[in-house]
């Protein structure tokens, strides 16, 4: 089985590229692009609105879907979808576009970017949701905000407030919580918070995403399609130091079987009720 057939059957949940990108229609990726060394992207305010601005021209000539954007001084990320396989050249328009607007205002010459872009498919709705926590947090993480939702120049506040019409689409993320709106921000902002515990996030290294990411997979997991019955029993049974009742001991065990046929590891159970590795072998025995 190649690495395409294993995409398709959804056996690979991301899967990060610099050069050989996998690219299909319809795929959806979490883009990250930096500034050489120690310099800087955006300089002033009327920076990030060119950017921005670029953006919004760029999804409307190559059909692009932006989920969410965080841009920063030395870098920037976006998450998106594609419905033609342009990723390269709808990526190469943005930031060769915004790369000469640059050069011309601050008279200069040299590169912009530093490189190619890395691209990450998001093969997974937990790794999609995961993505956009990533993104989001980005500037809390590297101390650009004192607040979650006081950095400028990100979609975070789509996300967390009825938006005013816009290019962003935080629907498609959101939906993933609940059907309903205000239910599914709420959902968001709880995560969240839980996210913010989580190390990592705070750079653009392939290592720092993914330690991020794969430990907020788990997290996402709690709240994706939430069932409140299923949360309060983890719940009730996070609060209980000892289980002897044999009627709560097969209610523990039907959990365990529960969450771990829905596609939690066996840590992230261990994580999410709290107990250790060892009793959860004894709960299935």
């Amino acid at each position: 089985m190649d690495i395409m057939d294993k995409i398709k059957n959804k056996e690979i949940k991301g899967y990060l590229t610099i050069k050989n990108r996998i690219i299909f229609e319809g795929a959806t990726y979490h883009i990250t692009q930096r500034a050489p060394g120690k310099e800087i992207v955006f300089v002033e305010n009327s920076d990030y609105l060119k950017f921005l601005s670029i953006l919004k021209e760029t999804t409307e000539k190559f059909d692009l879907n932006i989920f969410c954007f965080s841009l920063l001084p030395n870098h920037l990320h976006l998450l998106l979808r594609i419905s033609k396989k342009n990723l390269s050249e709808a990526m190469r328009h943005l930031f060769r576009t915004y790369a000469i607007y640059y050069n011309i205002k601050y008279e200069r010459k040299g590169h912009v970017f530093c490189g190619r872009f890395r691209s990450s498919l998001c093969n997974d709705d937990a790794y999609l949701l995961a993505a956009s926590l990533y993104i989001h947090l980005n500037p809390f993480k590297a101390n650009l905000a004192e607040n979650l939702n006081d950095y400028r120049w990100s979609s975070l506040r789509l996300y967390l407030d009825k938006p005013k019409k816009t290019f962003i689409d935080s629907g498609e993320i959101l939906h993933l919580l609940d059907l309903k709106e205000k239910n599914a921000r709420k959902k968001y902002c709880e995560i969240l918070k839980e996210s913010r515990k989580i190390p990592g996030g705070n750079l653009i290294s392939t290592e720092s995403v993914n330690l991020f990411v794969e430990k907020a997979k788990w997290t996402a997991k709690r709240f994706y399609k939430k069932d409140s019955e299923v949360d309060e029993t983890i719940e009730n049974f996070r609060k209980k130091t000892r289980i002897i009742k044999p009627k709560e001991k097969k209610a523990r065990k039907y959990l365990v079987q529960q969450l771990h046929a829905s596609g939690y590891t066996i840590k992230e159970i261990c994580d999410l009720l709290e107990i250790s590795r060892k009793t959860f072998y004894n709960i299935l025995t």
